[in-house]
């Protein structure tokens, strides 16, 4: 089950896949748990090792939705200028502002904290002259001389790339592209094994054309091959494919059966048969949905903040919650209980934050985008 949504200005027919917006925002929620520090002391510091995988599903699920969206259009000569455009519209506004924020933050901490400056007036360990490339979505492909500004972006600096190559695949041999993308993907899967054959910004471009090109894959098949079945069998494949995702995070974190795992997942949501597919496409989990871009870009800045004020009102308080450090290392210390609880809060105000960037700044930048573009904003569903 799908929903279709009818484009405009002669784009075609775009779909869109709600449980697919409901696994965003749950795997959105796992890398924010993953991102808050814990003493290494505690068991819940243990817990999520592995959830940065959950990034992953994110490429997957975008070369399944950006092939079923553009591959045939692209093919028959849909304006790439407009592709691009429609795909900056839509992750670079927000991932400026935040880049503003940031500069922000740190310039008035340097200010207040001259003992942490560390570039002029800024405070901080990011560099400055890393800002053109995170401004031009470069930060997650070229090396920097600090820390990536707004560490998440380095992913949606991949993605921008990965939509530039996939437009280009499908302009130069139409929908046949995948199976350069799966050849592609397979490669630098299996290199993945190998601990020295990728490391730094090789090893996220291979991640991203991994997932990317497992997501286009699973597209070519479904547009194929008619798969329709029952409901007792989808929900149980369904329920067996979310077990095998929870086993390779929880235990053994290896990238190869994490996006194989991701790429059946990804496909079992797209036909919307059973029972589980049923309860994300519910009105809470397509409210996270919405939520997913601007939890996953706002959360490390939010998650510092606390660890900011934890610095300040702490020894007011006469209690330690967590080992701080204005501009520094910071991490929640033990009982486990209390750690998890402050982990679980910090979601939330993660959560609370990212409802008015969504709706404050990345989605009217997107609807006037469309607008540019010539799409009618009710009609566009990608």
């Amino acid at each position: 089950m799908v929903t279709i949504v009818k484009g405009g200005g002669g784009i075609g027919t775009a779909e869109r896949y709600p449980v697919l917006d409901s696994l965003r925002g749950l795997a959105a929620l796992g890398v924010v748990f993953h991102h808050i520090p814990v003493s290494e002391a505690l068991a819940v510091a243990r817990w999520d090792d592995n959830f940065n995988l959950l990034l992953d599903l994110f490429f997957v699920i975008s070369g399944f939705v950006i092939a079923a969206a553009y591959a045939e259009r692209m093919g028959s000569g849909f304006p790439l200028r407009r592709f691009l455009w429609l795909r900056l519209g839509r992750i670079w506004p927000l991932h400026a502002a935040m880049l503003c924020v940031f500069i922000l933050s740190m310039l008035a901490l340097g200010v207040l904290r001259p003992d942490l400056r560390t570039h002029g007036l800024m405070a901080g360990r990011h560099d400055p002259a890393d800002l053109p490339a995170a401004f031009l979505l470069l930060q997650g492909i070229v090396p920097s001389l600090g820390p990536v500004w707004n560490d998440p972006s380095w992913s949606i600096s991949v993605e921008m790339l990965l939509y530039v190559l996939a437009a280009l695949g499908w302009r130069a041999v139409g929908q046949r592209a995948w199976i350069g993308w799966l050849v592609a993907a397979l490669v630098l899967l299996a290199l993945t094994t190998f601990d020295s054959a990728l490391q730094g910004t090789g090893y996220n471009v291979a991640r991203g054309i991994s997932g990317f090109g497992l997501g286009l894959f699973v597209h070519a098949v479904l547009s194929r091959v008619k798969c329709t079945p029952s409901r007792a069998l989808a929900t149980a494949l369904e329920a067996l494919a979310l077990l095998a995702l929870v086993l390779v995070v929880g235990v053994s974190g290896n990238l190869v059966l994490y996006d194989s795992v991701a790429a059946c997942l990804v496909a079992l949501a797209v036909l919307q048969r059973g029972w589980i597919s049923e309860l994300l496409a519910a009105q809470p989990f397509q409210v996270l949905g919405t939520l997913s871009y601007a939890l996953y870009l706002s959360h490390v800045f939010v998650i510092g903040r606390v660890f900011d004020v934890l610095e300040v009102v702490q020894p007011r308080l006469g209690v330690m919650i967590a080992q701080t450090q204005v501009g520094g290392q910071d991490m929640l210390v033990g009982p486990d209980a209390r750690a998890l609880l402050a982990k679980l809060a910090i979601v939330a105000l993660c959560l609370l934050v990212a409802w008015p960037f969504a709706t404050l700044i990345e989605q009217p930048a997107r609807a006037w985008s469309r607008r540019v573009a010539g799409i009618p904003a009710r009609k566009a569903a990608i």
